[in-house]
């Protein structure tokens, strides 16, 4: 350790001699790295666990007044200047030595009634509170964007595609508000993981709890969670809620890169759909005619490298419980994953608000009279005039003979492959073949594209209420750690 003070914690008690330079490098490094991220949640469990001793009158009123101007001048220093160092710990044993540095032995008061452990798995939820609730945002951005768009495009026809194949007439709108569901969706998700994390470790203490009567309701409610984790050795070492969150985020990033993907075939100029904003491209350094959608690449990347992340902590908790393998990594893997999907989700909410459309190029996809033959099947069985089975082969055949005359199929074709079944078809029967938006106008069923006004009516509630939701969490929290700070000052002697 040269150059430096051995740590310190235990060294002369249960330790003889410090750590050595391996473990520092191999084990230490991997929390201090993920010490500025938990910086500012460490400095209020400090202050609420010195409130909560001074509340029960263990702690002397002139120490505990000493311990939170101490602690109020951690909190002030920006996380990546202080001092955090391998060589003593991990993160709480650096904050720790700096306390004791100005606080004397009144530092050792932290530590009474409750394990380091403890403080940070506080400091842990409070970091993670805040970019789930990020993330959030980020996902409601995208729901406006795809509102916003359905709305512009619910008559712009185009085909909907299966395997790349045409299938069958639709609008572009009606594809973005089948999108605009799955976000509906994840927003409940996210929600539920916001409500696991937003749970108070503080005061358990140990694995049977804390030796002090301390009041856990009220630790709670000054970091600004919703109340306690009732069990003092599950509030330690849970991690299921962690494997939830990131199972969640893996699911939002991988359904963004698949309307990325989407994107991409259609800004081909096999295609020609769509055109991103150049904002959101950048060009070929060799080939100067190159318009490449770069955005699409980065939004698809972000689902293999939460999936990632999910499948290392699920890895990491094939161990027995109450073991630090669990929480080496997680707070650094957990805020990298809840970032990635967050910068995606930005990303594509931009791309999808800005995208010009080619509805001449989208209304050709539509087209094809082919697209609506499993309309005009369900009529002609409908109309007693054959089996299903039946109708569904000669259609095929029908479609067959055009593609193989390398035509598009028409309305003789089909008339001509029925007779051949001795299935004979008036010709009003067949006028669908050329009018896709009759055969939308038809689908009036729940959830069918006649009901798009009202599903996008009540897409939009719900958005606005999910948002009032998130923007009233963001408020809460931050009032509550506003007003932890605030009594520390005035109980501290502070300015």
């Amino acid at each position: 350790m040269t150059g430096k003070e051995p740590e310190f914690l235990g060294l002369g008690g249960r330790l003889e001699v410090p750590a050595g330079e391996d473990l520092v490098k191999a084990g230490f490094a991997l929390e201090i790295a993920d010490a500025h991220l938990l910086h500012d949640g460490f400095a209020l469990a400090d202050l609420a666990h010195v409130l909560a001793l001074a509340d029960l009158g263990v702690l002397p009123e002139e120490d505990s007044a000493a311990l939170l101007r101490a602690l109020l001048d951690i909190g002030a220093v920006p996380p990546e200047e202080f001092p955090y160092d391998p060589a003593y710990g991990d993160p709480w044993n650096s904050r720790e030595r700096w306390l004791e540095a100005r606080a004397g032995a009144r530092a050792g008061w932290l530590t009474v009634g409750r394990p380091r452990r403890e403080v940070a798995r506080v400091a842990l939820r409070i970091a993670t509170r805040w970019a789930v609730l990020d993330a959030h945002t980020a996902l409601l951005n995208l729901g406006q964007a795809y509102h916003a768009q359905a709305r512009r495009h619910r008559d712009t026809l185009m085909a909907d595609f299966t395997y790349l194949q045409p299938a069958q007439p639709t609008t572009l709108g009606y594809v973005l508000a089948g999108h605009l569901q799955g976000v509906l969706r994840n927003l409940m998700r996210i929600e539920n993981a916001y409500n696991w994390v937003n749970r108070s470790p503080a005061g358990a203490g140990g694995t049977t709890g804390s030796s002090l009567p301390l009041d856990r309701e009220e630790l709670a409610n000054r970091l600004g969670f919703y109340g306690v984790i009732p069990h003092a050795r599950d509030a330690m070492w849970q991690a299921d809620g962690f494997v939830d969150l990131l199972a969640t985020l893996a699911s939002i990033a991988v359904e963004a890169g698949q309307v990325a993907a989407d994107l991409e075939i259609w800004a081909s100029p096999a295609y020609g759909f769509v055109e991103l904003a150049d904002e959101y491209c950048r060009v070929s350094a060799l080939m100067p005619q190159k318009k490449n959608p770069y955005a699409l690449a980065v939004i698809r990347q972000a689902g293999g490298s939460t999936s990632g992340a999910l499948a290392g902590l699920l890895a990491v908790l094939r161990t027995g419980s109450a073991r630090t393998d669990h929480f080496l990594s997680t707070a650094g893997d957990v805020h990298r994953a809840l970032g990635t999907v967050t910068g995606a989700l930005r990303l594509l909410a931009g791309v999808v608000s800005t995208l010009r459309t080619d509805r001449a190029a989208l209304a050709r996809s539509a087209e094809d009279p082919g697209l609506v033959l499993g309309d005009l099947a369900d009529r002609i069985v409908g109309a007693g005039l054959g089996d299903r089975r039946t109708v569904h082969r000669l259609l095929g055949l029908a479609a067959r003979r055009a593609a193989g005359g390398g035509r598009r199929l028409t309305a003789e074709d089909v008339a001509s492959a029925l007779k051949d079944g001795r299935i004979d078809v008036a010709g009003q029967a067949l006028e669908g073949l050329g009018e896709p938006r009759m055969v939308l106008a038809a689908r009036t069923v729940t959830g069918g594209w006649a009901r798009l006004p009202e599903l996008l009516a009540a897409s939009g509630r719900e958005l606005g209420r999910r948002r009032r939701a998130g923007t009233a969490l963001r408020s809460a929290i931050d009032g509550a750690e506003a007003a932890l700070v605030d009594e520390a000052r005035a109980r501290g002697g502070s300015a």
